[in-house]
């Protein structure tokens, strides 16, 4: 009996993590107020099985907000075991920029997980940790505020509906701006990276220009 009631549970918990799965996907695709009956539709399960793990909305949310916060104690690990504070500074907007990209609802989940379950401080804390590090050993710019640092990576998120290979072009290259911007005085300074878009390739995608990025690699100034 112990040994069936174990892979009951196992195969609750797998039940809940398919779900979380496809709300993952299907908030991508449609936002967080997509119908929750899309979601054991795609993940090939019964609607009972749905309501059996998750009340309502706000659960799902609530779920993948805890989703969000393992994720960012690895990042946040990540910029600890880094070898220096600028590092750390990088390996936190590096982490937290592909967060963004590989979800797109997660600005939507934390505002709406926030109203559910006020923060427990934990990450503020963490990323001044972070800023702490670097500002001591002089890589960081003293009048930075880790609400800058915050933003940074959903700043860079905002390339993401740019087509490939633009979006990788200039994401980089805002990437080297921002970082730039973050330095301290006197730090040297390397070079931005890529090449700047020109005014009529942005031009030709604004106007819809199926093709504007075709060549963006090789665009210059």
């Amino acid at each position: 009996m112990p040994c069936k009631n174990g892979r009951v549970r196992a195969d609750a918990m797998a039940n809940r993590e398919k779900l979380l799965d496809a709300a993952s996907a299907v908030f991508a695709e449609r936002g967080i107020d997509a119908p929750l009956t899309l979601l054991p539709e795609r993940a090939n399960l019964g609607k009972g099985t749905l309501y059996r793990h998750f009340a309502d909305r706000d659960a799902v949310i609530l779920g993948l907000a805890a989703r969000l916060r393992i994720r960012f104690a690895g990042i946040v690990e990540a910029a600890d075991a880094a070898e220096s504070g600028w590092d750390a500074i990088v390996t936190y907007i590096d982490g937290a920029t592909a967060m963004y990209l590989d979800l797109p609802w997660l600005g939507a989940v934390r505002a709406r997980a926030r109203q559910l379950a006020p923060s427990d401080g934990r990450f503020e804390l963490a990323v001044r940790l972070v800023i702490e590090r670097a500002r001591a050993e002089g890589s960081l710019r003293a009048d930075v505020d880790p609400t800058d640092v915050v933003f940074a990576p959903a700043m860079l998120a905002g390339f993401v509906d740019l087509p490939e290979p633009m979006r990788s072009v200039v994401m980089a290259r805002q990437r080297d701006i921002i970082l730039d911007g973050l330095r301290a005085p006197g730090v040297p300074r390397p070079q931005l990276g890529g090449n700047p878009l020109t005014i009529e390739r942005l031009r030709a995608y604004t106007d819809g220009d199926a093709d504007s990025s075709a060549d963006v690699t090789a665009s210059g100034a």
